[in-house]
C-alpha cells in the first residue's frame, strides 16, 4: 500500500457517502498481478449522522480492518472503502483467489457482525478501481480544496468573511491563455500581471469569494470546465488568513 490515502464525499444512489482511498496504490505495483478484487460488506450497528458509525464502532472496525489487512499481506491488500446508508464496503485485490471470508468472520463474527464477501466482476484490470473508486477531477479538486481549507482553519480563519482568492490555470499556448482571461473577465475576475515565457504560460486569475467547503467548490468546479474549454489546466487556489 501506498502512503497517499484520502477521503472524498460523494452520492451514490441518492445516498451521501464517503470514499477513503489509497490513491497511489496503482503507481507502486504491476496491476496484472493482482487480478482478483472482492468486497467485505459490513453492516454498521449504530450509524451516525450520515450512515457512518460512531467514534467508538469506526474504532472496532477500522481495527478489525487492520488485522486483516496485517493477514493479507502476502497475497493482496485492501485498496479503500465506501461508507454508505449504514454499510461499509471495504475493497481488496489479490493476487490469487482467495478466501476473504473465513478470515473476515473470525474477526466480525465475535462482534456480533454477519459480514458479506462478494467477488468483482471486470471486464479489464483494476476497471472498479478506477470507473467507481477512484475520484473524478471535480472531486480530486474539492479534495484540494479541503486541505487548504483545514490550513486556513488551523490558522485561526473562521472562513465567515469574503476575501480575495487567487487561482492559477496553466496552458499550452497564450493563444488559449487568451481565450479564457477574455471568458472568466465576464464573470468578473480579474488578472494579475503574469508575464509568461516559453516555459511556463499560465493566468493567475483573482476575485472577492467565500471560501467554506461548498462555496469554494463551486468556484473551482466552474474554472475547471472554462479551462477544459480552453485547452488549459486548473492548478489550485490560495487566499489570506482572516483572523
Amino acid at each position: 500500500m501506498s502512503d497517499h490515502w484520502d477521503i472524498y464525499f460523494c452520492e451514490i444512489e441518492d445516498k451521501f457517502s464517503s470514499i477513503v482511498l489509497d490513491m497511489d496504490i496503482w503507481k507502486e505495483i504491476d496491476k496484472s498481478e493482482y487480478p482478483y478484487p472482492k468486497v467485505l460488506r459490513i453492516p454498521i450497528k449504530n450509524p451516525g449522522e450520515s450512515s457512518i458509525p460512531t467514534n467508538d464502532e469506526a474504532v472496532l472496525i477500522n481495527d478489525l480492518e487492520e488485522r486483516i489487512n496485517n493477514e493479507i499481506i502476502d497475497v493482496g491488500f485492501n485498496v479503500g472503502r465506501i461508507t454508505t446508508d449504514g454499510l461499509r464496503d471495504v475493497v481488496y485485490y489479490f493476487s490469487k483467489q482467495y478466501e476473504l471470508e473465513k478470515v473476515a468472520e473470525k474477526y466480525f463474527l465475535e462482534h456480533g457482525y454477519e459480514i458479506e464477501v462478494h467477488n468483482i466482476e471486470e471486464k479489464n484490470h483494476w476497471d472498479f478501481y478506477f470507473d467507481f473508486l477512484y475520484p473524478n477531477k471535480y472531486q480530486i479538486q474539492h479534495m484540494g480544496n479541503r486541505n487548504v481549507i483545514e490550513q486556513l482553519q488551523e490558522s485561526g480563519d473562521k472562513l465567515e468573511e469574503r476575501r480575495r482568492v487567487d487561482h492559477w490555470i496553466y496552458f499550452q499556448s497564450t493563444e488559449d491563455k487568451d481565450r479564457f482571461e477574455a471568458k472568466v473577465k465576464l464573470l468578473s475576475f480579474n488578472i494579475s500581471s503574469n508575464p509568461s515565457n516559453d516555459e511556463e504560460i499560465y493566468s493567475q486569475i483573482y476575485r472577492h469569494d467565500d471560501v467554506d467547503f461548498h462555496s469554494i467548490n463551486e468556484v473551482t468546479d466552474s474554472l475547471i470546465d472554462l479551462a477544459e474549454v480552453c485547452n488549459g489546466d486548473y492548478d489550485g487556489w490560495e487566499s489570506i488568513v482572516i483572523k
